[in-house]
């Protein structure tokens, strides 16, 4: 079994989670988490 590493995973705060951010009409990954919606 695994141990838990360290703290939990931070929702990324400029897609809100999501992993995607709304530029103008398009929808686009998020540049700050890479599109997974955590906090690296």
């Amino acid at each position: 079994m695994q141990k838990k590493s360290g703290e939990p995973k931070k929702k990324c705060k400029n897609c809100e989670g999501k992993g995607l951010v709304k530029q103008g009409d398009k929808k686009m990954k998020c540049q700050r988490c890479g599109g997974t919606g955590f906090k690296s």
